[in-house]
């Protein structure tokens, strides 16, 4: 939760009370007027009450989730090199790959070239996401249990959004149906 709510608003009370629909109210005014902080009507990121790095962590699972689906769908890998390449972006690249893995053989040129452009720009961090995304995404396809080897925010993030992923594509081709 982040840090600067005005003592005039008080700490949040506990949700689902009356208390907290009423002190939510006054924090969204507050957010989108003195703030302007557009976060503060979507649920997603708990009406702008979540801190920097907890939005990262919303931003990466939305853009694996979105990435996986394009990966499936045949849509081009998003190698944008002019933009800045950020942790999310390499995830996203990763997160395509899983998703066209499932249409289509891992060795197709569309699929290399990411794999090139993934290993150049790889550091431990962007790794550990990766791993992330690749065994989340196999578990949910096996219908395992949701359960993150490590324990990092990021990988968490990670496997828990890739693991959706697959096991609604589990789901989805299950022949008992």
């Amino acid at each position: 939760m982040r840090e600067d709510i005005p003592e005039w608003l008080g700490k949040p009370p506990r949700r689902g009370t009356a208390e907290w629909d009423r002190w939510l109210a006054q924090w969204r005014r507050y957010a989108k007027e003195a703030l302007r902080d557009a976060a503060a009507d979507d649920p997603e990121y708990d009406f702008g009450l979540l801190t920097p790095e907890e939005r990262w962590r919303v931003n990466l699972r939305q853009e694996i989730l979105r990435r996986i689906a394009e990966g499936r769908a045949g849509s081009p890998a998003p190698l944008d090199v002019r933009r800045r390449i950020t942790d999310i972006a390499h995830a996203a690249v990763v997160a395509w790959q899983v998703g066209r893995s499932t249409r289509h053989p891992p060795d197709d040129e569309r699929y290399l070239e990411a794999e090139a452009w993934v290993t150049d720009r790889s550091n431990p961090k962007r790794r550990r996401i990766a791993h992330a995304v690749r065994y989340g995404f196999l578990a949910g396809l096996g219908g395992e249990p949701c359960s993150p080897l490590w324990n990092a925010p990021d990988y968490v993030s990670a496997y828990e959004a890739a693991w959706e992923s697959g096991i609604d594509l589990a789901i989805e081709n299950d022949p008992r149906g």
